[in-house]
């Protein structure tokens, strides 16, 4: 419920009441949204080394039609403890737990917003009369998304603790995938909720922790976190099959080209091809013969709507993960944490909203250092275009501004000092810590200002800000 009024009597009256200019805004909506589920679980262990686990789940959710409102979902999982196994009495010495683990289950998702499956209408003013407005295209035929899982791996731990870790390979192949499916303008509507097709997901991960140093009186462990992992789309049933790039056949949306056997959220845009002679912008495009029809050349054009449009890439990286460290030296500690990222591609829109050519229209507005690196004929290197009055393409969305997506941030360091038992006894204090902790430390990327953190789909935003730095400190008592 909402309503906005203004030119209030006093600052100190802050009530509908006080103010005398009703800003004829008001508003009000109610949404709904129920669930119910039904869950079974079993569990058993043999000997305390061979455990077993099975479970079965049906659920129910009102973003769908009563027709297509509930689903199944299901696990089987299994360990095996090897080193509790005879066979392995020889090993005990350097060799503390080996863990085989399995699972296969499936599981659901709904998350795609309440009333999708309906037609739905905004109620407005026509000249004092009541009238309907269409607003969202439902689309009763849309039921759960399946993620199937499969994942394996190994756990271990060697040298009384010195170095352990796991190994995991995972599988996830989700089916009937909930997409926003574009639509051409002339349908009065922009999209709506499908049950698109079948994507795979497919990777390692692997975590170590080293522990150097293991006194009474001196610990220092380091750690390790690194997942690879690969996507792709399987499957797109034919009425999503409208387009063909490059031998994939697929549906772009805005900036995406949605393809069979490519990565999801695949960079569909124009290729910058540098900077003319006379300092313009210059794109790629398709070669055409006298039928138009393409001859497999790429020539070059300073027209951007002449320009074609090509898959550029995805922002899935190669390798991401985290690191760290520890050290506890008579009661004084301190750590570290980092969080990394190896590849990838994100756009960079803050850096191409910064890098627009003059207009009457953008006074005030705020340009990247870079613009002093523009062609000239003084610079005619440069692979930034000339600075040109009303140039409205200059900016113009391509693989420019797609940039390595690849970052390196300190997450945080904490220090601290522990007081010694025998001194906090005396006043009734079972521990006394006292520290001094810093958040988001340092980060670095492939251009300053430049943060892929935040996104799946590779967009970023200049209008969202990064995580700020915050130092603290204190005491932390314990009784």
């Amino acid at each position: 419920l909402a309503a906005a009024k203004s030119h209030m009597l006093t600052q100190d009256n802050d009530e509908l009441a006080g103010a005398i200019i009703d800003k004829q805004n008001a508003n009000s909506y109610r949404s709904e949204y129920n669930n119910e589920g039904y869950f079974a679980r079993v569990m058993y262990d043999y000997s305390n080394k061979y455990f077993f686990s099975a479970s079965f789940r049906r659920d129910a959710s009102s973003r769908f039609h009563t027709k297509h409102r509930w689903g199944n979902f299901w696990s089987l999982g299994g360990a095996w403890i090897v080193t509790r196994e005879n066979f392995m009495a020889g090993t005990q010495k350097w060799l503390d737990n080996l863990k085989f683990k399995v699972s296969i289950g499936s599981q659901g998702n709904d998350n795609i917003g309440n009333f999708r499956y309906t037609n739905t209408y905004t109620i407005e003013n026509a000249n004092g009369e009541v009238s309907t407005v269409f607003k969202n295209k439902g689309s009763e035929n849309i039921t759960w998304e399946t993620n199937s899982n499969f994942n394996t791996g190994i756990e271990f731990s060697i040298f009384r603790g010195v170095l352990s870790g796991g190994i995991e390979y995972f599988l996830r192949r989700t089916t009937d995938m909930l997409l926003s499916f574009p639509t051409p303008p002339s349908m009065g509507y922009s999209s709506y909720y499908a049950n698109v097709g079948d994507m795979r997901n497919s990777g390692v991960e692997i975590e170590l922790n080293f522990m150097p140093i293991n006194r009474e009186h001196v610990q220092w462990n380091i750690n390790l976190n690194m997942t690879h992992l690969r996507n792709k789309i399987t499957m797109l049933p034919p009425e999503r099959r409208n387009k063909e790039v490059d031998g994939y056949y697929g549906y772009t949306s805005g900036s995406t080209f949605y393809g069979e056997g490519l990565p999801m959220y695949t960079f569909y845009m124009k290729k910058y091809a540098g900077v003319s002679d006379e300092g313009k912008s210059m794109w790629y495009m398709n070669e055409l013969d006298k039928d138009k029809k393409p001859t497999g050349r790429r020539v070059t054009t300073t027209e951007y709507a002449k320009a074609s449009d090509y898959l550029c890439g995805n922002p899935i990286p190669d390798l991401y993960g985290g690191f760290g460290t520890g050290l506890n030296f008579y009661g004084f500690d301190l750590s570290a944490a980092f969080t990394y990222q190896i590849g990838g591609l994100a756009y960079d829109s803050g850096y191409a909203a910064a890098m627009y050519s003059p207009a009457n229209k953008s006074t005030g507005q705020n340009w990247h250092k870079d613009i002093l690196k523009a062609w000239s004929p003084e610079n005619p290197a440069s692979n930034i275009p000339r600075l040109q009055y009303e140039d409205q393409d200059q900016n113009g969305m391509s693989d420019r501004f797609l940039l390595n997506a690849s970052y390196l941030n300190l997450q945080n360091i904490n220090f601290g000092y522990t007081l010694p038992k025998s001194w906090t006894a005396k006043f009734g204090v079972d521990k006394l810590r006292i520290y001094l902790s810093c958040e988001n430390v340092w980060y670095w990327s492939k251009r300053q200002g430049f943060d892929p953190r935040y996104s799946y789909s590779g967009t970023t935003s200049q209008a969202s800000y990064s995580p700020v730095r915050t130092i603290s400190g204190g005491i932390k008592l314990q009784f």
